[in-house]
C-alpha cells in the first residue's frame, strides 16, 4: 500500500479491496518509523486518524463506490505552518507550542472534504525562516538518503514523508523554494502552484505575497489529484479570485512534452552550479530531447534576476511578522527570529521597499517575454549537495570544491516566488554519493498542466517512484 499513488489507494478502498483502517494503520506504522529515524513529524495524529478511518469504512459499507469522495480513506500530511482543526499548529516555534486551531485552512478543508485523512503535521523551520529544517521546537529533520545531511527546508518534513512512503500526499508551502528544495534533496516532486491558484488565506501579506500552498509527492498523478481538489477561488485570498482550469495526467507520458520548447539557464540568478549537478541536469535534458522536447541553452542569464533582492524581501516579511507577536511569545523565539526583533535588522526606508517592488515587477516582465517563446525555463533546482542536518541558516555548501554561502545553494528558486509563476522540482538522477538531484522548471501563469506533463515525461526516463530510501523497523 505504501508504494501506491493516493488515487490508486482510493480506488482500492472504494472497491472494498482494502479498508481505510488498514491503510491508515500501515501508514501510521511507517510514520512512526520515519519519525524515529529522520524526525519528519511535528505531530502524528494517531487517534484522530484512526477514528476518521473507521468513519470512512462505515461510509463505504453504506454507499455505492461511485458516490464516495475522491480520496476517501487516503492518508495525507500537512506542514506545521498550515492551520488544522483540532491538531496542533506550532509553526515550528515554542512561541506557539500550545496552538490548536479551531478551523482548517481552505486547502486542508478541501482535502478533508474529498475524504483524505490527516495523519500528522510535518516539520518546518521556525516560521519557515530557513531553507533548512531545524527548529527550536522539533529539532533537525534529516535527509532520508543520508541522515547526516539536511532534508532541506523549510518543508523538510514534507519531503521526507513523501520520499519514505509515510503518506502519498504531503501539503507544504513555498515562499522561496520551500517545497522544491526538500523535493530535490529527498528525491520527490515539489510543485509550487501559481500565486493564488490554491488559496493561501492565512498568509499575512495578501498584497505582497510570495508564498503558495504546495505539494510534495512521489507521484505525478497525485499532484494532479491534490491540485484539482485544492485549487479554486476563495474570497479570503484575493489572488485566488479567478477560474482555475483542472489539470490531468497525460494520456501518453512518453509523448507528454513532444514539440514543447525549453530554455535551459545554467546559471539562473548568476550563481554557478556544481559541475557534477550540472552534468546530471544536462544529461536529463538530453534524454528529454529524445522524448521530443526542444531545448535551447542560454549563454547568459536572460532573467537578470538578483536573488539577494528576494532574500531581503523575505527577511523583511519575517521581521514584520515576528515584531507583531506579543512580548511573551517573542521571548520564546529561537535565535534566528529573535535577531529580527532588533530594530536595526531589516529597516529599509519606504523608497527602498518600493524599489524592490519595481524590481519584482521587472522580473515578472522578463519572464513573460521569455515565456512567449518557451514553455519551460529550466535550471538545476539546487547548486550543490545539502549541508549537514544541524547546519545553521548562515552555513555553507561546497560548489566545485569551494565553500560558498548557503544563499548560493537555492538562488535559482525565489524568482518564481517574486513573480508568482508556477514551478516544480523533478528528480533527474543521483550524484556519486547516491543523493538525489533535482531539475527545476518554471512555466507560465496557471500552466501547472505543462509542469505535470514534464514530470510525467521525466518519470518515464529517470524513474524515482519505485526508489525508497532505507527505513529500518
Amino acid at each position: 500500500m505504501l508504494d501506491l499513488p493516493g488515487i490508486a489507494v482510493a480506488r482500492l478502498i472504494r472497491n472494498r479491496e482494502i479498508s481505510a483502517t488498514d491503510v491508515v494503520k500501515e501508514t501510521l506504522r511507517r510514520a512512526d518509523e520515519v519519525q524515529a529515524h529522520f524526525n519528519a513529524f511535528a505531530t502524528i495524529a494517531h487517534d484522530s486518524a484512526l477514528f476518521q478511518a473507521q468513519k470512512a469504512d462505515e461510509a463505504i459499507r453504506n454507499a455505492s463506490p461511485e458516490s464516495l469522495p475522491e480520496l476517501l480513506g487516503v492518508p495525507f500530511s500537512v506542514k506545521d505552518l498550515l492551520d488544522t482543526e483540532g491538531v496542533r499548529t506550532a509553526y515550528g516555534s515554542r512561541s506557539l507550542e500550545g496552538n490548536v486551531p479551531e478551523r482548517d485552512v481552505v486547502a486542508v478543508a478541501r482535502m478533508r472534504e474529498a475524504g483524505a485523512i490527516l495523519i500528522g503535521k510535518t516539520t518546518t523551520s521556525e516560521f519557515a525562516s530557513s531553507v533548512l529544517t531545524d527548529s527550536p521546537l522539533s529539532g533537525a529533520t534529516r535527509n532520508p538518503w543520508n541522515p547526516e545531511l539536511s532534508s532541506g527546508g523549510s518543508s523538510g518534513g514534507a519531503g521526507v514523508v513523501a520520499a519514505t512512503g509515510a503518506g502519498p500526499i504531503a501539503l507544504s508551502t513555498d515562499g522561496g523554494g520551500s517545497s522544491r528544495i526538500p523535493g530535490a534533496v529527498c528525491g520527490v516532486l515539489g510543485l509550487k502552484a501559481t500565486l493564488g491558484a490554491i488559496p493561501h488565506e492565512t498568509w499575512p501579506f495578501h498584497f505582497g505575497n510570495n508564498s503558495s500552498v504546495s505539494i510534495n509527492s512521489r507521484f505525478p498523478e497525485d499532484l494532479v489529484t491534490a491540485f484539482n481538489i485544492m485549487a479554486g477561488a476563495h474570497h479570503l485570498d484575493p489572488w485566488s479570485r479567478r477560474e482555475i482550469s483542472p489539470v490531468r495526467a497525460p494520456a501518453d507520458a512518453q509523448q507528454a512534452v513532444a514539440g514543447r520548447r525549453a530554455l535551459f539557464i545554467p546559471a539562473l540568478g548568476g550563481h554557478v552550479v556544481d559541475s557534477e549537478y550540472l552534468a546530471i541536469v544536462k544529461g536529463a535534458l538530453e534524454k528529454l530531447e529524445g522524448a521530443g522536447l526542444r531545448v535551447d541553452i542560454a549563454e547568459m542569464d536572460p532573467t537578470e534576476f538578483d536573488p539577494s533582492m528576494a532574500a531581503h524581501m523575505i527577511g523583511c516579511n519575517l521581521a514584520a511578522r515576528v515584531r507583531e507577536l506579543p512580548v511573551e511569545q517573542q521571548d520564546l523565539l529561537g535565535p534566528i527570529l529573535k535577531g529580527l526583533l532588533d530594530e536595526n535588522a531589516y529597516k529599509p526606508d519606504g523608497v527602498s521597499l518600493q524599489a524592490e517592488a519595481i524590481e519584482r515587477s521587472r522580473a515578472y516582465d522578463r519572464l513573460e517575454h521569455l515565456l512567449e517563446n518557451y514553455d519551460f525555463l529550466i535550471s538545476a533546482t539546487l547548486t550543490a549537495a545539502p549541508p549537514l542536518a544541524e547546519a545553521s541558516a548562515d552555513s555553507h555548501v561546497v560548489i566545485n570544491g569551494k565553500r560558498e554561502s548557503i544563499d548560493k545553494w537555492w538562488s535559482h528558486l525565489a524568482i518564481a516566488n517574486m513573480t508568482g509563476h508556477p514551478a516544480i522540482s523533478i528528480p533527474c538522477g543521483k550524484d556519486a554519493n547516491g543523493l538525489p538531484v533535482g531539475l527545476h522548471a518554471l512555466a507560465g501563469w496557471d500552466r501547472e498542466q505543462d509542469l505535470i506533463d514534464l514530470a510525467a515525461a521525466m518519470s518515464t526516463i529517470e524513474s524515482w517512484i519505485d526508489k525508497f530510501p532505507t527505513v529500518q523497523s
